[in-house]
Order: C-alpha cells, then structure tokens, then sequence
C-alpha cells in the first residue's frame, strides 16, 4: 500500500487566494468575515459573510485561461484558481503526468436556484412552460442550478489538467471536501491513480443560500462588527457564520512524487468516516458520531491518540455543535485530551459549508509541516462545557508531529483526515 503525499495546495478564502498571504493571515488571528457586497443583503438580519472580495475575484479571472475566465458560478472560479495553484505549489504543469493515472475528486454544493430562472416562462394563466422552458435553458442566469450542475467544477478541472483517471463529484454537505481528500487518497493506496487532485469549492452567499441559514436557525444574527460574528467554543456564540471558498490539494503516491522530486509538504495518513444516525439538522448531543469518524482515522493511519498534538475543529461557533465535538474529542483521546491544542478556522474565515475540510485540511498540514497553530478568533468567554484547549486568540509556535482535521456535515456526516510529518 503506497504512502500518500501532499505536495500542492492552492486555496481561494475570505482571507485571500495566496497560499502564503491566507496563511500568514490566519496565524496573526485576522478576519476575513465583512459585510455582503456581492449582492443587497440589508434586508437580512447577518452582518456579514466570509466573502471573497470582489477584487480578489477579477484578478483570479485574470490568472485563469481565457476560455475559463468568463465562468459565471463563483464556486466553479474558486475551483479551478484552486487547482491551478496546486499544480503549480506542486511543480507541475497540465500535461506532466500520466492522464490515465490522475485523477480529480471534489466536494461541492448543490448548484444555486434561482427566481430568475425560471420567471420569464411563467404565465398569467397557463402556469410554467416546461416544453419552451428545455428549449431555452442558454438563457437562465449564468451562475444557476442549469448552467451549472455540481459536477462542473471537477469536470472543467480534469479537462484543463488533462486528468483522466478516477473522478468523483460528492454533495455531502460539510463533510464533501474531506470525503473527496479521503477518497483521493483512497484511489493512490489501492494502486488506481498515481496524482489526485482533491478538495471542494462552494459558496451560498446569495440571497436563496443564506435565508436557508436564517430558516434553519443555524447562523448568527448577532447585532456586532463582522469581524466578532463568528465565535466558536465561546459562551456567547450565537451560530455559525457562511463563508465561500475552495481549497484544492494534489496527492500523490511516494513512488511517484520521489521519481520527480517533488518537495512535499506533509503525509496523508488516515481518513474515517461515520454517520450520527441521529438527526438531519443537529449533531448527536454526545457526540458519538464524531468520535468514530476520528477513532476510525486513527486506526486507519496506524496512529495512537498519544502521537496527535493539533485538532483542527470544525468548530462552527453553533450552540450545538461545539459542545459535542468537545465531548467527542475527550471520548477519543482520553487523558490526553488535555493536551492537545484545538482551534477553528472558520472563526477568520467563515464556514464555506461543502468546501470547509479542504481550507481546513491545508491549514492543519501547514501546522504539520512549520510546527504552528493558527488561534481561534473571538474566544473572550469560554463556554464551561467547551473545556479543552483552544488556542484563543494568538497562534502558537509548538511541535505538531501529526494533527487531525475535523469535518461534521448537516444529517450527521463526519469526516476526519490525519496529517503526519514528511519523512
């Protein structure tokens, strides 16, 4: 069974779409959540989003090929910037690697629907014109549901990289984009695929995706600066806060990365996956779900709890979740629980819903690999069933040999990835 290396990453979040710049940003505790500009959002009670500036967006148009630039979908752009950078973090270009042997898996979110989509082909009496509606699906927006299917990113992506191997597109909710890394990962050990490029790309920052938020009950409406919306693991966290994004990595098996070279950043060592079976909107209280998924990763990269010094929490800053994933994690690694240090990206980047594990993921190998921890922002009240270590407020320079990363999506998804040292 092949060892599984990262050796590219590339990433577009609310704190910016340079590997190096985004980095550098979470370890000073920066926040990239800020008011909606994208679309007129006053009429919503949130006072901000983890939106990728619109300056961001026109210059990675510009990086891209000409024939991409003019994507509509905001997810799909973050996609292929993403991948773009992690094929160039990995010293590759298009073409450098056996198409029949690499591959492209990616978690995504299902695509936006829109009114306007569907307006024009109403009528007064006769209802929704289904027969002139298929006759013209070139005319609905180009960012919604029928220009662009989930499936889109990682088709456009394996086209331009000129991948042809084993593909997959999962919908999974939070846990699409460590699914995808898992899987990827998955393909190189059973000898399928040499190179995968791996990850998720989403964004629901439109009007229909964040009134989805509201209706479930689930982001904060907290009446504070943008930048103290999202407070994961504090008393007074009032509900998690959209964020939109991608993060793209390449794997590749040992053998492969060692025949050219290749730097390499970190070890993938074990994905676990599990289901909560409890309810669609809402964690298991005790977290039991949870604590499977990372139990099963470990046992999966032959680690003992002892040999982990960082989780990466998936940390939403809901009144539910962060209890339970506390539980679990004291459920898994016991006595030494104490020990570790745990921090939440989201609390700087929001939470980018399908895409959140693989931001998250590049960020934990990054701890891996420099021996830092980026701290979570907005932790002043520590909540007393939140009793663990979370590295509030400043980052911290310490050994991280090996790290997990956590991912729990909506109807009780988890996913949990372990990152180890380069040899």
């Amino acid at each position: 069974m092949s060892e599984v290396l990262i050796t590219g990453m590339g990433m577009v979040t609310a704190l910016g779409a340079d590997l190096e710049t985004a980095w550098s940003r979470a370890l000073a505790g920066e926040s990239g959540v800020r008011p909606v500009s994208s679309f007129e959002a006053g009429g919503l009670p949130i006072a901000g989003a983890g939106e990728v500036p619109a300056g961001e967006i026109e210059s990675l148009r510009e990086r891209l090929l000409e024939e991409l630039a003019p994507e509509g979908e905001r997810r799909v752009l973050f996609a292929l910037d993403a991948a773009r950078s992690a094929l160039a973090d990995a010293g590759l270009s298009p073409g450098e690697t056996d198409p029949r042997r690499s591959g492209v898996m990616m978690g995504t979110g299902l695509s936006t629907y829109r009114l306007e989509d569907f307006a024009p082909w109403i009528g007064e009496r006769e209802g929704f014109d289904s027969v002139r509606f298929a006759g013209e699906l070139e005319k609905t927006h180009p960012s919604g549901y029928f220009q662009n299917p989930p499936e889109r990113a990682t088709s456009l992506i394996a086209r331009w990289a000129g991948f042809r191997g084993p593909s997959a597109t999962l919908t999974s909710a939070c846990a699409a984009a460590g699914q995808a890394i898992g899987l990827g990962m998955r393909a190189i050990r059973r000898g399928e695929a040499d190179a995968v490029l791996c990850g998720g790309a989403d964004s629901m920052i439109h009007p229909v995706g964040m009134a989805i938020f509201l209706l479930l009950g689930a982001a904060s409406t907290a009446a504070v600066e943008p930048e103290a919306l999202c407070r994961p693991f504090d008393r007074r966290r009032s509900g998690l806060v959209v964020g939109e994004g991608a993060g793209v990595i390449l794997l590749e098996s040992a053998e492969h990365a060692a025949c050219r070279g290749a730097r390499v950043h970190a070890r993938l060592c074990g994905y676990g996956s599990s289901m909560d079976a409890y309810q669609v909107t809402a964690p298991d209280p005790k977290g039991r779900g949870a604590a499977r998924s990372m139990s099963e990763a470990l046992r999966d990269a032959g680690m003992a709890p002892g040999e982990i010094a960082y989780v990466n929490a998936h940390g939403t800053g809901t009144k539910l979740n962060d209890p339970a994933e506390t539980l679990a994690i004291k459920e898994v690694f016991g006595p030494s629980a104490g020990d570790l240090a745990v921090s939440s990206s989201k609390s700087m980047i929001g939470h980018l819903i399908a895409a959140c594990g693989a931001p998250e993921l590049i960020f934990t190998a990054l701890s891996v690999a420099r021996d830092e921890v980026h701290p979570t922002r907005n932790l002043e009240n520590p909540d007393r069933r939140c009793y663990l270590d979370y590295v509030p407020n400043e980052s911290r320079r310490m050994p991280v040999p090996a790290a997990i990363s956590n991912s729990f999506g909506f109807g009780g998804q988890n996913v949990t990835l372990v990152v180890g040292k380069a040899a």
